[in-house]
């Protein structure tokens, strides 16, 4: 083996380093808003220094199926709201629009520093099934890492 294929890719090498943050107060209505103007899948929340407090993505503001403990069913559920069958998620989308990002962020989102290596932030996202990884310097949000960077790196 040479020496360059032995080499380890860092995160700082294909993370994107313009991370769009708000801060614990914002609502859904204000992420998914900016989620659809930078054409992004995830935002990272901060708390009042500026530091990393976790996680909102577009998977977790879209409606999912789930199992209704003690009966025999299943009803949709959209960030902790029942919204029982599909007719009713207008209704359901009006009462969650304006909760604060901090009651349904994911506050344990898996993170990353600019030398993990990315086989390490690959294993993050398998393991607990998640699309982005922020990368934090310190507790400060400096680079995001998607499964398209992933790919991107893997595969050219």
């Amino acid at each position: 083996m040479n020496q360059e294929s032995e080499r380890t890719v860092l995160a700082a090498e294909i993370m994107t380093e313009s991370v769009i943050t708000v801060p614990r107060n914002a609502t859904v209505q204000e992420v998914a808003q900016l989620m659809l103007t930078n054409r992004i899948g995830s935002i990272v929340v901060t708390d009042e220094n500026g530091d990393f407090a976790g996680m909102i993505t577009e998977r977790m503001m879209l409606p999912t199926q789930v199992m209704v403990p003690f009966m025999r069913g299943e009803t949709l559920r959209l960030l902790g709201k029942e919204v029982g069958s599909i007719d009713n998620i207008e209704e359901t989308m009006d009462e969650v629009r304006m909760i604060e990002v901090s009651q349904v962020m994911n506050a344990g989102a898996p993170v990353a520093t600019k030398e993990t290596a990315i086989s390490k932030v690959a294993e993050l996202m398998v393991d607990q099934e998640v699309h982005h990884v922020c990368v934090l310097d310190g507790r400060k949000p400096v680079g995001i890492i998607s499964r398209h960077d992933l790919m991107r790196i893997f595969f050219e």
